[in-house]
């Protein structure tokens, strides 16, 4: 592996933050990596299907992860990129976006830790060239024991009673946070919110903003607002029959939301 250096840098990876490098493994492989793990992660053995620790992870989007355990001790998740919607019966899991959702979605997460926003611990993003600028993309994140995203939480009534009530709480709390920190997520849903018992207390993390946009004040109130929708529709559309999600329990995650707002 090389260092990549020089102008070409910044049109590769936009930003990269304090704790990582950028390398090149072969003439088609760039990865974001951070320093203390690069001996410890190569794309060739996280992305091979047959690799060695491989298992089915918890959480499920556009498609399953896949558990790894390096040589360190720490055991991280990896995922690929897919799209979403119609464009994924056309291209996949192949990008043209520069720099790369990977390395995009890296650099705003560890922002977004860094304004105390709970999220995932990314560890390493890689693409691999295909031709020209298209491109296949890896997310390598620290595994998250014990967390279920907020639909499959819902759906298999992991919380009920006072405990549900503490969980739209915790998940109100977390947005807001993250709308006060100027953190817009273009696609908050109920799937990229994760739920996990830490100490006896429900804690929420947002993930997913590979598409999200950063201000240097609160997210500005319509984005907000748009954004609440965004969440109510992902709702919707889940639970049509709004079993798991009543609008007794969203008319309650909105008067968690108003307080946090004001306070």
């Amino acid at each position: 592996m090389r260092v990549v250096s020089g102008m070409i840098q910044q049109w590769v990876s936009g930003y990269t933050p304090p704790g990582f490098r950028i390398i090149r493994s072969g003439r088609t492989q760039i990865g974001i990596t951070r320093n203390e793990l690069m001996p410890y992660l190569s794309l060739d053995e996280l992305k091979e299907e047959g690799a060695p620790g491989e298992g089915a992870s918890g959480f499920f989007g556009r498609g399953r992860l896949k558990v790894f355990h390096l040589k360190n001790g720490e055991t991280v998740l990896v995922r690929p990129y897919r799209h979403g919607g119609l464009v994924r019966w056309l291209t996949e899991e192949i990008f043209v976006t520069w720099p790369p959702r990977p390395f995009k979605e890296l650099a705003i997460t560890e922002e977004a830790r860094r304004r105390g926003l709970p999220t995932l611990e990314i560890f390493a993003a890689w693409i691999e060239r295909i031709w020209g600028p298209l491109y296949r993309g890896w997310l390598v994140t620290r595994e998250l024991k014990g967390a279920n995203d907020l639909w499959s939480v819902l759906l298999n009534e992991l919380y009920a009673g006072s405990d549900k009530e503490s969980l739209l709480h915790a998940v109100a709390q977390s947005v807001r946070t993250m709308h006060r920190q100027g953190i817009y997520h273009r696609d908050l849903n109920l799937k990229n919110i994760l739920v996990r018992k830490e100490a006896g207390r429900i804690r929420t993390y947002i993930i997913d903003f590979d598409k999200a946009q950063l201000f240097s004040g609160a997210v500005p109130p319509g984005k907000a607002k748009r954004n609440l929708s965004r969440l109510l529709r992902s709702a919707r559309k889940l639970d049509p029959d709004r079993r798991h999600l009543s609008q007794g329990d969203w008319e309650l995650f909105m008067n968690f939301f108003r307080k946090a707002d004001a306070g």
